[in-house]
Formats: structure tokens, C-alpha cells, sequence
């Protein structure tokens, strides 16, 4: 995939994007990937991310402020060329009107733990109960920072019974998180995801407690960047089945879906996605 870079000046730490035809800063949030934000005001949004803070500002140029811009910049996957992305997919079924509805969708490149952890409170939940869960998880076992706290570290976390994730808001998610937690902090390898293919690292993840097959695509989408991975959820099987005219178990939409989409796969997902569900 070629690496061209969006129009980008820095101001000492802050990043600025002139060119936001393909950077939605609303879109990029609102679009199921990440839960640890907030809008502040008027297309502006504080975004959280393991230990680090920024805040976002767009009208017709984007402002990133924090004072790690290079993190941030990887975060936001700046140095992609969505262009490129979008006119490959362009002429793949469904596709051209999903791109314009979510132009500026950008995958983000998230934290692995944080993200693991994210997605296992996310299932069979909604986004208000996901985020209080998560707010209520940092606020007890993430460091104190400069007036928000970071997300825990599994070792933090192992500490931990059941009980206390229970008493967080978890529900039945609580016993999932404690024993992954766990594991994590014992030395399951969580860099090896990036080492393996799709459907191999999909099958890795799914050995940790209350990670099935779509919650282990979207950790290896939104923190690996795997693009060969497509989470089905309610709203893709709304999409699939505009487009076969027939339903069909989640595993046979996928297969079907991956072999479309291609090394595609991950940002076709984003854009079906968003779509489908905001229309």
C-alpha cells in the first residue's frame, strides 16, 4: 500500500491537517472502533489512549494538540494514504456510497491490551454502558495523570477478583476480564497477533476468556491494523444480506465478505459499517 502522507504542518507539538477530504475526526470516533472519548464543544473531542491525551479540533483544517505528536500521529494512522485505500474499493460491490457517506473514516492504531480489554466489556453492550464500564475501570486502577487517568495496566487489573469488575458495571463480563487480565499479566504474548495471519491471530485471541470470533477481529483491526479481518455484527448482517438477498451464520458472512473485499477487507468493514448503521 503506497505510505503518501496527508498535507500536515507541526506547530511545536500540535499537528495540523490542511486537507481534510480524507480525516473526519466525528466519523473516525463515532464509527465503533474506540470507546475512551468525549465531545467538549463544538467539533472538538478529547481522545484517550493508554496513558496519553489529546484534543481535537476540526473545522476546515484539523488541529491535533498534545505533547507526544508522534504518537498521535501514528494513532490516527497519518501516514496512510486513504486515498488510495478508497479508490481501490470504489469499484467493489456496495461500496462507492458507503466511502461517501464515511469519507474520512480513518482506522485508528490502538493500544493491544487496551483494546482487548475494551471489546470484551463491548459485547452485547452499548456504546453509553461500554464507556461508563471502561471510565469507571480507569478511574479506579489507572494512574493519575495531568486530570484524567490512564487505562490499567494488566497487572493492575490481575490484582482484581471478579467481584470488583461486577461492582464496576461489568455483569457477566466481570469473570472475562479478571481471568484475562491475568493471563496477561502471566506472559500471554500479545505481540504475537502481528506476527500471524488474520484468521491464525483471530484463532490465538480467542484462547483468552470472553473473546469469541468478531470481538478477536476487531482487537486485530483496531489495535494490529490487520486489514484481512472483517467483524460481523448486526449491522453487517443487515449488509450481507442486501447484498445476497439470503442470512447466513456469522463465520459464512465473513468468509464471504473477506474473499470480496480482499486486503481490503478491514476498511470495507468500517465503511459497510458506518453506513449502514447512521442511515
Amino acid at each position: 500500500m503506497p505510505q503518501k502522507r496527508l498535507k500536515i504542518t507541526m506547530a511545536d507539538n500540535d499537528i495540523i491537517i490542511e486537507d481534510t477530504r480524507d480525516f473526519d475526526i466525528r466519523q473516525t470516533l463515532d464509527c465503533g472502533q474506540i470507546f475512551r472519548y468525549a465531545k467538549t464543544g463544538e467539533n472538538v473531542y478529547e481522545v484517550f489512549s493508554k496513558d496519553k491525551r489529546c484534543v481535537v479540533r476540526q473545522t476546515d483544517y484539523v488541529v491535533i494538540e498534545s505533547d507526544d505528536a508522534a504518537y498521535w500521529s501514528r494513532f490516527f494512522d497519518l501516514g496512510n494514504d486513504y486515498g488510495e485505500i478508497k479508490r481501490r474499493l470504489s469499484g467493489k460491490p456496495f461500496m462507492k456510497e458507503a466511502i461517501d457517506f464515511g469519507h474520512g473514516i480513518r482506522i485508528l492504531n490502538q493500544d493491544p491490551f487496551e483494546t482487548l480489554i475494551s471489546f470484551i466489556v463491548s459485547a452485547n453492550n452499548h456504546i453509553p454502558r461500554i464507556k461508563g464500564i471502561l471510565s469507571r475501570l480507569c478511574d479506579g486502577l489507572g494512574e493519575e495523570r495531568d486530570g484524567y487517568h490512564a487505562f490499567p495496566t494488566a497487572q493492575a487489573m490481575a490484582e482484581k477478583s471478579a467481584d470488583y469488575y461486577a461492582a464496576i458495571g461489568a455483569g457477566y463480563r466481570a469473570p472475562y476480564l479478571a481471568e484475562t487480565a491475568r493471563a496477561v499479566a502471566d506472559g500471554f504474548d500479545l505481540s504475537k497477533p502481528a506476527t500471524l495471519s488474520g484468521d491464525e491471530a483471530n484463532r490465538y485471541l480467542c484462547t483468552l476468556k470472553g473473546v469469541g470470533p468478531k470481538v478477536a477481529d476487531c482487537i486485530l483491526l483496531f489495535a494490529y491494523h490487520k486489514s484481512d479481518v472483517f467483524p460481523v455484527d448486526t449491522w453487517i448482517r443487515k449488509v450481507y444480506k442486501d447484498m445476497t438477498g439470503k442470512e447466513a451464520g456469522n463465520g459464512e458472512i465473513r468468509k464471504y465478505l473477506v474473499s470480496t473485499y480482499g486486503e481490503l477487507s478491514g476498511y470495507a468493514q468500517q465503511y459497510l459499517f458506518f453506513s449502514k448503521r447512521e442511515s
